[in-house]
């Protein structure tokens, strides 16, 4: 091969990667910088909107099999929140060998602002495109903030959202929502009234929603990290539903 030829082959890859990397989103760009390799890692990923934030991802061992995806929102709290919540709940309660953590930071917002829908659209989107994701096996979980989050997006997003897993949420809803949930809550929560997420609860159930709801007895709003036994119980749930799917 002629010097000259070379280089036309050199200038036109790079011109082809420029031109990939231009059709990028903004949120592709930061994530398919991301390592797939078994553990914890800490990463900073941009939405859409360019709005940069951390997250926490959890990779299971290599596996030849589709991963399973969750992702987790954290209750409401700026700084290391999310990784606290990561660290003492999402990760104990969910871990599996097949499963993909993935716990963003939410800026002390609510997760139903515009810029925390597009960042876990992003996140799931993402996921299935570049990651050996099965489209038809994502949930959503989380606590307090997080759970009432969890809640939303089953409502909104079920084409995401296979499952959902709120935990000390209250959510009023009195309709049928075609994301099967698994509802747990603390009998003492001083936040969100048990009475009160029962009664929700109980509304969207004779609406004809798939639910599963369990109410710790003695458990206050500020036990979050104590909910790992319960969030155990609700990952098998979830494997016996992805399983009869």
């Amino acid at each position: 091969m002629s010097r000259s030829a070379l280089i036309f082959i050199v200038i036109f890859c790079l011109l082809f990667q420029v031109s990939i990397a231009q059709k990028l989103s903004p949120s592709e760009k930061s994530f398919i910088k991301i390592k797939q390799k078994p553990g914890i890692q800490s990463t900073t990923l941009s939405n859409d909107f360019k709005n940069k934030y951390p997250v926490m991802i959890s990779f299971p061992n290599v596996s030849n099999k589709k991963y399973r995806l969750i992702i987790a929102l954290h209750w409401a709290g700026g700084g290391d929140t999310y990784k606290t919540f990561f660290e003492c709940l999402a990760l104990p309660g969910l871990d599996d060998e097949e499963t993909i953590i993935v716990s963003p930071e939410g800026q002390n917002q609510l997760w139903n602002t515009g810029n925390n829908i597009n960042k876990v659209k992003n996140l799931v989107g993402n996921a299935i495109k570049y990651w050996n994701v099965d489209a038809n096996k994502i949930a959503v979980t989380g606590y307090s903030n997080g759970g009432n989050g969890s809640w939303y997006f089953a409502e909104h997003y079920p084409e995401l959202f296979s499952a959902a897993i709120p935990m000390a949420s209250s959510y009023p809803i009195n309709k049928k929502l075609n994301t099967p949930l698994y509802v747990i809550h603390g009998g003492k929560d001083e936040l969100f009234s048990v009475t009160k997420t029962s009664e929700w609860v109980e509304k969207t159930k004779e609406a004809g929603s798939n639910i599963r709801y369990i109410i710790i007895e003695e458990r206050s709003h500020f036990q979050g990290c104590s909910y790992v036994p319960e969030l155990k119980k609700a990952q098998k749930w979830l494997q016996n539903l992805w399983k009869e799917e």
